[in-house]
């Protein structure tokens, strides 16, 4: 599938002036006129891994969950009906290809992974395998991470990864969409030594990525009102995606959390406590809900009048349930990240906890 790659002089050249350009960057000194040769994303995602990770540089390879962990983490994943029929094409790729072929999740965790021969100790020495974490806070800047980040397609190449470790490959990797929703299911990624790098890599792997998405399963309205609030916020209204600013996508969580309905002034406290922001800002935000929503929303109390389902509720209820398999399922990312909101704020900190103690002990609530 890859096909014509770069003259090799011309990728010498490219990897030498890519060190050079990061080290400026990485130590303030970068000259602008330059900055075009690498591309904005990796430059920004140098950037946050040097101020907001704390990754050694001299870290050697990728963590990794233990092999059962990564093997129950396939078991349950809903890319594994969607892919179990590609797999042996993909194996097949990568051996005839001398690639590395790599399924992760939506945060960056390794699925399925597939080496050639002579790339297999490889891969495996820096834990390019089933339960590898290869999000940016874990490995720094990588083709993955970046295609998590923007929901497009990402090359990285040789030095232009974070940690050197990865200098000597080139990496692409596409999201997996969903098709109905645009919903992130995960990624696919194929990378090599960097001297056999094309531009038609992402190509391949976009291809491979809208194939895998045709097969993942038509969602089912989980009900007239679904508020995706975990990682990536997302709400559908009768089935189909709406747009909503960031503050009404707040307003619908904390009033899918009283059923009963509150008052102009409760609903004020949970959004802003505090704050400085006037009630005729928030009636506004409310009228505007109601046109969206059709008019499915009451006043004098505020309350949705349609029927409502929350992942950030269905991951509470699987963790009181102690599916802790749901639970992680559910858990694409903290609850409203940006939100200030002090009742969406108390909510992300438990459900955080949670989800941490999860993450060490699957018993943790026995």
């Amino acid at each position: 599938m890859i096909i014509g790659t770069t003259k090799t002089s011309d990728l010498v050249q490219r990897y030498q002036q890519t060190e050079i350009l990061k080290e400026q960057i990485l130590s303030e000194a970068a000259i602008p006129a330059i900055l075009s040769s690498v591309a904005e994303p990796i430059v920004h995602s140098w950037q946050r891994c040097a101020h907001n990770y704390h990754i050694p540089s001299n870290q050697d390879c990728a963590p990794r969950d233990d092999e059962y962990e990564a093997q129950q983490h396939w078991a349950v994943s809903p890319l594994r009906p969607a892919v179990q029929s590609s797999l042996s094409q993909l194996s097949q790729l990568a051996q005839q290809s001398n690639l590395v072929v790599v399924l992760g999740d939506h945060r960056g965790k390794m699925l399925w992974t597939c080496a050639s021969k002579t790339l297999q100790a490889s891969a495996e020495r820096c834990n390019a395998v089933p339960g590898g974490h290869w999000d940016e806070a874990s490995v720094g800047t990588t083709s993955i991470s970046l295609a998590i980040g923007s929901h497009r397609p990402a090359t990285v190449f040789a030095g232009e990864h974070y940690l050197a470790f990865l200098n000597e490959w080139t990496c692409y990797s596409a999201p997996i969409l969903h098709p109905q929703t645009g919903e992130l299911h995960g990624t696919i990624s194929i990378g090599s030594h960097w001297k056999r790098h094309t531009p038609t890599g992402e190509a391949a792997v976009s291809s491979l990525a809208v194939e895998i998405a045709k097969h993942l399963p038509r969602p089912l309205p989980q009900a007239e009102l679904e508020i995706h609030a975990l990682g990536q916020p997302m709400v559908r209204f009768r089935g189909k995606p709406i747009h909503l600013t960031p503050r009404m996508i707040e307003i619908l969580c904390i009033l899918s959390l009283k059923q009963t309905g509150l008052t102009l002034e409760a609903c004020h406290a949970a959004l802003y406590g505090d704050g400085k922001v006037s009630t005729s800002t928030l009636k506004a935000e409310l009228s505007h809900l109601r046109h969206l929503l059709d008019g499915r929303l009451s006043s004098r109390p505020y309350r949705l009048l349609v029927s409502v389902w929350t992942d950030f509720m269905e991951l509470w209820h699987a963790i009181s349930k102690h599916d802790i398999a749901t639970a992680r399922q559910l858990y694409r990312g903290e609850l409203l990240i940006h939100s200030v909101s002090p009742e969406i704020i108390e909510w992300r900190t438990c459900i955080a906890a949670l989800m941490a103690k999860a993450s060490k002990n699957a018993n943790f609530l026995t």
